[in-house]
């Protein structure tokens, strides 16, 4: 099932962002771990799967899946406040997943909105962190994702910038903001156009059950009768003039080692 394969594991990109360690230098670490773990027969699965992702020239790149058991080895290894932040991390992004799985379960309607689909600012968006999460590989490095070429910023994706603390956050919205400087989010068409584009790209070896099953939670959307527009009206006041304002998006990517900044309004 996809979402025991969410509920168990961290990609090693992110990991690598929570320990403040270059991905490399982190894979060159799991990969002597995996020899020690061999030599003492001991599955790695357990701890370390291995994987592949597509970086910002679109070539396929090795990661890993990790799981909490391999951010609990990784842990030890770590030691003083930096072992502590990271702990802190991991638990804190295991415990937002497992508490989304467990709300899911719960649903009894077969058209149930399932839990990557947020109701945010008015409409239906998937944050690009759970959309990564869902197909295995870090959206943010493949190069066509957000390319104007594509995509319509504020209709198909945008960015939310939030100044306050995360428990504000989450009280405000329902879902936790994490540790991101801006939340970028994907609409339901821009959900598709990704799907899409990664379905076409043999290159991308996107795992299409991943794929399927966000795409069949995006068409629940549509059975729930609360389509992205009566959302938006009901969240009007009475009497209030319904009025689209600006947004301002600065996105960055890496490519060839530049960092490139796409700003749209």
């Amino acid at each position: 099932m996809i979402n025991m394969r969410i509920e168990q594991t961290l990609t090693s990109m992110e990991v690598a962002e929570m320990v403040e360690k270059a991905h490399k230098e982190l894979l060159r670490d799991i990969r002597r771990y995996c020899n020690q773990l061999g030599e003492s027969k001991i599955a790695q699965s357990d701890f370390f799967k291995e994987s592949t992702y597509q970086n910002s020239q679109n070539k396929t790149m090795p990661c890993y899946q990790i799981t909490k058991k391999g951010c609990e080895f990784i842990a030890h290894k770590l030691t003083g406040t930096k072992g502590t932040a990271f702990t802190a991390r991991y638990i804190n992004r295991f415990h937002d997943m497992e508490k989304e799985l467990q709300q899911g379960r719960k649903r009894k309607q077969p058209n149930e909105i399932p839990w990557f689909i947020r109701e945010f600012n008015g409409r239906y968006v998937i944050l690009v962190r759970d959309f990564s999460v869902i197909i295995g590989m870090d959206i943010m490095k493949y190069k066509k994702i957000f390319s104007l070429d594509y995509y319509i910023p504020g209709k198909d994706w945008n960015g939310y910038g939030w100044k306050g603390d995360n428990e504000e956050f989450k009280k405000k919205y329902g879902f936790d903001y994490g540790n991101e400087k801006c939340l970028l989010y994907m609409t339901m068409s821009g959900a598709r156009k990704t799907i899409k584009i990664l379905e076409e790209d043999k290159k991308a070896k996107v795992n299409l059950e991943a794929c399927e099953y966000i795409m069949k939670g995006i068409e629940k959307t549509r059975k729930t009768g609360r389509a992205e527009r009566k959302i938006q009206e009901s969240n009007l006041r009475e009497g209030e003039v319904k009025r689209e304002l600006p947004v301002q998006v600065n996105i960055y990517l890496e490519s060839g080692g530049e960092k490139i900044c796409a700003s749209a309004i």
